[in-house]
């Protein structure tokens, strides 16, 4: 009988520790269990991180992005160029829509390049403060070459007014603001001829541009946010 309970012993130790690796493994349960809690718990306690506005977006054209801090940059671009500012937001920013749309059709038009010296030379004539211009200003410059030779590789060289409608304007139009503004004597026609007519294709130019621009707009992807 002795023998038959000391042969029990090894046969409950042996139980026992084929349940070892299992409390084992529930006691570091617990332990991590109450290490989550206890961490969950810290950061509950920390206060709300607040998220930090970075760049207001205020317009996607074609997956193209324009944020407040572009208006920002544009406003300052055209106080160092000397240009009428523009105060309104909402119409800078469809200031700005219209350029990148501008510059999308330049880029599948061949042969609309602007060089360094052009961009020089057309910083000499504009009215800016002393020192040298930053490189936004230069590729700003450039960009605003290129629309204007873009425009009239496009338009202008196609625009030719017939005299009868360079006469019109002269009767119409530079007439009557002469005399508003009391021009006494009035030049005639034949004197100022050539500038009449150069406020003629200005004026179809800007037509032609409106009435393509907005057919551009028409079927472009555009979100503006208020």
């Amino acid at each position: 009988m002795e023998k038959e309970a000391r042969s029990q012993k090894p046969e409950a130790r042996r139980g026992i520790s084929a349940w070892g690796p299992i409390i084992r493994a529930f006691r570091s349960t617990l332990q991590t269990s109450g290490f989550w809690l206890l961490a969950s718990g810290f950061f509950l306690l920390l206060p709300p991180l607040r998220a930090e506005v970075i760049d207001r977006i205020m317009a996607v054209v074609e997956g193209h992005i324009v944020t407040r801090g572009d208006l920002r940059q544009e406003r300052e671009i055209r106080e160092r160029l000397g240009e009428k500012p523009v105060e309104d937001d909402k119409a800078l920013v469809q200031e700005l829509i219209d350029n990148y749309l501008i510059e999308r059709q330049i880029a599948d038009y061949p042969g609309v390049d602007v060089s360094n010296e052009e961009v020089d030379e057309d910083l000499r004539k504009s009215v800016s403060r002393e020192g040298r211009p930053s490189q936004a200003v230069l590729e700003a410059t450039r960009r605003r070459i290129r629309r204007q030779k873009y425009f009239d590789l496009r338009f202008r060289q196609f625009i030719r007014p017939p005299d009868d409608e360079v006469r019109k304007y002269y009767e119409d139009v530079f007439v009557p603001e002469a005399r508003s503004r009391g021009v006494n004597p009035i030049p005639p026609l034949n004197q100022i001829v050539d500038a009449v007519r150069n406020n003629v294709i200005e004026e179809n130019l800007n037509h032609e541009i409106n009435v393509w621009l907005e057919a551009i707009r028409r079927r472009s992807n555009i979100e503006v946010f208020e």
